[in-house]
């Protein structure tokens, strides 16, 4: 039995590990020179909060997506090109500006042209958000840590940063003490602000972050959200949220 129960531990961290997403510009690099298509997948949905612009990485995901771009007629490819493509968009580099309009142009099927479409307007975005989650860039500079982007997003008062961070936060569970602090800095200066619609959804989820972490430092803050924001939304949002900490 004993024997059994290690055994189930060790298959359990092995698992682990190979879910495990690159967080470095290196490991990025590694993961586009030499990954799976899956592994692809994975590392190119994780740049979009990487801050990373550097030809260095992205020519690699181009000419992987050029490579496989004729064959993409089935599920399994369209989807691969197409989370590639997307990466290029958040590279917020014009050099791939030509590549992606050549993918819409290309695209055997109306998916991936969507996807295509939907990558190009990222370009000027990720060309403003990649210096507020990386200020200085990589290769010439050492590239933040995965907690200092998430930190430098929710200090950047971008809405869009705001509740990117608080939302891989919460999914990730990666409750980190600094990023707390933060999470609860940003609601107790916003809740009872007037809020357009994006900054009332970033908001919402620094709160539902702050009560997904369960800790009562800031079960305090979430209340005072539920009780006093300005926003009906937000209160009733702040309200479902305090359901996390239990009766």
């Amino acid at each position: 039995m004993l024997l059994r129960a290690l055994l189930m531990v060790a298959a359990l961290v092995v698992s682990s590990f190979a879910q495990a997403q690159p967080s470095t510009p290196e490991e990025f690099v590694k993961v586009f020179q030499s990954g799976s298509q899956l592994e692809q997948e994975r590392a190119a949905k994780e740049l979009e909060w990487a801050g990373l612009s550097s030809p260095q990485l992205f020519d690699l995901v181009e000419a992987n997506a050029l490579k496989s771009l004729p064959n993409a007629t089935d599920k399994v490819t369209i989807n691969y090109v197409a989370h590639l493509t997307k990466a290029l968009g958040y590279s917020g580099n014009e050099k791939y500006r030509a590549t992606i309009e050549k993918i819409i142009a290309e695209a055997p099927h109306k998916k991936l042209r969507k996807h295509a479409e939907q990558a190009l307007p990222n370009l000027a975005v990720y060309a403003k958000l990649n210096p507020l989650i990386a200020p200085k860039a990589w290769p010439a500079a050492t590239h933040p840590t995965l907690n200092q982007r998430f930190a430098n997003m929710l200090k950047s008062d971008n809405s869009e940063l705001i509740l990117l961070a608080s939302k891989r936060i919460h999914y990730s569970q990666d409750y980190q003490p600094e990023l707390l602090v933060l999470l609860n800095s940003t609601a107790e200066k916003n809740y009872q602000q007037t809020l357009d619609r994006e900054r009332l959804d970033a908001i919402a989820w620094t709160v539902r972050a702050l009560a997904g972490s369960r800790n009562l430092d800031y079960k305090p803050t979430v209340e005072k959200v539920a009780a006093e924001a300005t926003d009906k939304k937000l209160r009733k949002y702040a309200t479902k949220y305090l359901g996390y900490y239990g009766k």
